[in-house]
């Protein structure tokens, strides 16, 4: 029997949540500034993963990490998974671009299975998000907080659209259906393309607005379904990425 200290928490998941802390530490300088080009091309040619105006946009490799394990919703989720690992995909490279009227972000990551739908109560799809602050100084790790919320464009194969994820903390996420915002993905040669892209300006609320010639951040997750990685199992960029809009 696991031994467990006065409180409730083991030994080793003390450990295990310290041991993540400390990679969040060791990464707290470790940010790159995505930059997103503007172009002359349409929404509907940037949505394309393939697509030739992302042969010459600038790509940012980012590591990737587990969410930390004490920021998961539940004990049960802490305690199920306090032995297993999730968070399997280590990096995700980055290429973003504008057209004045929205914004593009294009992921690429290796990916050995290609889980695109769901046929069983057990199973998970593939996913990615990209993540905004509202306010600019939000946590990320615990997805927002009341006075400084987070918004997410989530992306799955097995959906027509992505969802805009509002959020002001642990367990508090709301789903929505923006019209402006759009995805496309496809898995080939061990690896999803995936572009996740809505218009700069977009009503709704808790919704992240931009505009061209200012800056922001961002943050990048990825969902392995084939891990059984769902809702707070996933991979994430830790800290926010400076994001830049060419004007």
């Amino acid at each position: 029997m696991q031994a467990v200290e006065p409180g409730g928490v083991s030994p080793y998941r003390f450990l295990l949540v310290a041991a993540r802390l400390g990679s969040v530490r060791r990464r707290s300088q470790d940010v790159d500034m995505i930059k997103a080009q503007r172009v002359e091309a349409a929404d509907s040619a940037l949505i394309d993963p393939a697509g030739s105006e992302w042969r010459s946009a600038p790509s940012t490799r980012l590591s990737l990490e587990p969410t930390p394990l004490i920021s998961q919703p539940s004990a049960y989720v802490q305690a199920k998974w306090e032995t297993i690992d999730y968070g399997a995909i280590g990096n995700v490279s980055v290429q973003a671009l504008h057209n004045d009227g929205g914004i593009f972000f294009r992921l690429q990551w290796n990916d050995a299975t290609e889980n695109d739908d769901i046929r069983d109560t057990d199973q998970f799809t593939d996913a990615a998000a990209v993540l905004f602050p509202v306010k600019e100084d939000a946590p990320l790790t615990s997805m927002g907080s009341p006075d400084e919320p987070v918004n997410a464009w989530y992306w799955r194969p097995d959906m027509e659209t992505p969802f805009s994820v509002t959020s002001e903390g642990t367990s508090t996420t709301i789903r929505t259906i923006d019209p402006n915002l759009r995805g496309n993905g496809a898995h080939t040669g061990g690896a999803w393309a995936v572009v996740i892209g809505r218009a700069l300006q977009s009503a709704g609320d808790g919704y992240v607005q931009l505009t061209a010639g200012e800056e922001g951040k961002v943050a990048f997750a990825v969902w392995q379904g084939g891990n059984d990685e769902r809702a707070g199992l996933k991979a994430v960029t830790l800290e926010w990425q400076p994001l830049e809009l060419e004007a």
